[in-house]
């Protein structure tokens, strides 16, 4: 089977299911920024007439999403990234009145592609079945189906960026490729600017690592061009060079010495990872103990994702907004962490491989419906105490249990197939071999044969005794 037909596959997939679930009403967050993509690609003016968007006829926090241009005209404010990303979607699919299924489509797009980057870039270093399972739980266990795929936010392009350094840190054992890594957290800036403490962390710390000051400097560079493009997007669109003109930057901020908003991303109910996400009981511990094995690319990944979500709860609230299901401000950091914890799936406890794969598919469980079918959330005002999963349950049982049925049969099924028949078979076959090692940054997979090598070397207790 060629090497590219398998993430072929899984692009197919994961696109068409994106696609098939892809919000037709979502959060005004979302739907503001494709009714600006749409008037930029119908009129080529960066500037709508807002009364041509009822959403926010008479909304009591309409301000909320638009900003004042330079020349004191009302304008969508969201972050460039968003609004860019759209805009050849409505060229391709252009209609007459605003629908939030190009943009949705888009984002459908973009977030399938971050799912295969994720997969190639662990294949070569755990195997495709490992690889496979780690993607498909990207996919379909997180937001990543649910907020990125599901509509244009500002995490579809985050998600793709963070996706994409991890991808090209992981082949850059030639280190002209940096560029590559500047190039994918420049999207992710355009996502959400303050991302870029992501990138920051990565390229620095690799530097560090590797005593190699240009690796910093490349990504540096690439990533530097990426904000001189998104404040000339600013200028055109809002009349102002400054990159954060597509928000009241005001509005942030404040939050430093609020411990209930930092506990909030972690415990709360409807927000807090904990709850969406039970598999980091298992995978965080077995990180931890790989983590010196770990190429040092993941290793700072982790670490700019903590970093990045320590920011977010500084400048936000955790609870990130309404109207969208799962957690959203937390997603970053799950994205972040994913390649250091697919690493370390083999340093699980036996306790733990026992929990895998019934925490895994109740993960699919829990995301699947508000991924399917819109208006599962929760109120923000009650998201410490009430979780959209369990309301939903509770106010509208007859359309949650087919949701429920259908998402737990589809991961039943995906566990079969992955773990036995020829699919299992060939998945086996495409594991590395336990004579190969990596380039310790993250190289091409090549045979070493040196006899101090650690695979080849002798452990002080499987050494012979000989007598003196």
């Amino acid at each position: 089977m060629s090497r590219w037909a398998l993430p072929t596959a899984l692009f197919c997939v994961v696109a068409s299911v994106y696609a098939l679930t892809v919000s037709t009403n979502p959060s005004p967050d979302a739907f503001t920024a494709d009714f600006a993509a749409w008037h930029i690609a119908r009129t080529g003016d960066p500037v709508p007439d807002i009364s041509d968007f009822p959403m926010l006829d008479h909304n009591i926090i309409r301000e909320t999403w638009i900003v004042t241009t330079a020349d004191e005209r009302e304008a969508v404010g969201r972050a460039p990234g968003v609004i860019a990303a759209a805009v050849p979607a409505y060229l391709l699919l252009p209609s007459a009145t605003i629908s939030a299924v190009p943009g949705g489509l888009m984002a459908a797009l973009l977030s399938a592609v971050a799912v295969t980057l994720f997969f190639l870039l662990l294949r070569d270093r755990t195997g495709s079945r490992t690889a496979l399972i780690a993607a498909l739980l990207l996919a379909f266990a997180t937001p990543v189906w649910s907020v990125a795929a599901d509509a244009m936010w500002p995490h579809t392009l985050t998600t793709l960026g963070i996706v994409g350094m991890a991808w090209s840190a992981a082949r850059s054992a030639d280190r002209r490729r940096w560029w590559l890594v500047g190039l994918f957290g420049g999207l992710a800036l355009w996502g959400r600017l303050h991302a870029a403490i992501i990138c920051a962390v990565l390229g620095v710390g690799t530097s560090m690592s590797r005593r190699l000051p240009g690796l910093a400097a490349r990504a540096g560079a690439t990533a530097l061009l990426s904000l001189a493009l998104m404040a000339g997007w600013t200028r055109w669109m809002y009349g102002s060079w400054d990159p954060r003109s597509g928000y009241r930057a005001g509005d942030f901020g404040g939050h430093a010495l609020d411990l209930p908003n930092y506990l909030g991303f972690v415990l709360s109910a409807d927000r807090g990872l904990l709850w969406w996400c039970p598999l980091l009981v298992l995978l965080l511990p077995a990180a931890w103990r790989n983590r010196h094995e770990l190429p040092d690319w993941a290793r700072w990944l982790a670490v700019g994702g903590v970093t990045y979500l320590l920011s977010q709860a500084v400048l936000n609230r955790f609870s990130g907004g309404d109207q969208f299901y799962g957690y959203r401000t937390s997603l970053e950091l799950v994205v972040s962490l994913a390649p250091a914890l697919a690493l370390s799936a083999h340093r699980l406890t036996d306790r733990a491989r026992r929990w895998f794969t019934p925490l895994a598919v109740l993960q699919v469980a829990l995301i699947a419906p508000g991924a399917m079918v819109d208006g599962f959330h929760s109120p923000v005002a009650d998201v410490w105490w009430r979780n959209a999963f369990l309301d939903a349950w509770w106010s509208r049982p007859l359309e949650m249990l087919p949701l429920a049925v259908v998402a737990l049969l589809g991961a039943l099924f995906a566990v079969h197939v992955l773990k036995g028949g020829w699919m299992g078979r060939l998945l086996e076959a495409d594991a590395p071999s336990p004579h190969e090692t990596r380039h310790p940054h993250g190289g091409t997979h090549v045979p070493d044969t040196r006899p101090d090598h650690p695979v080849h070397r002798a452990r002080p207790h499987d050494r012979p005794h000989r007598p003196r």
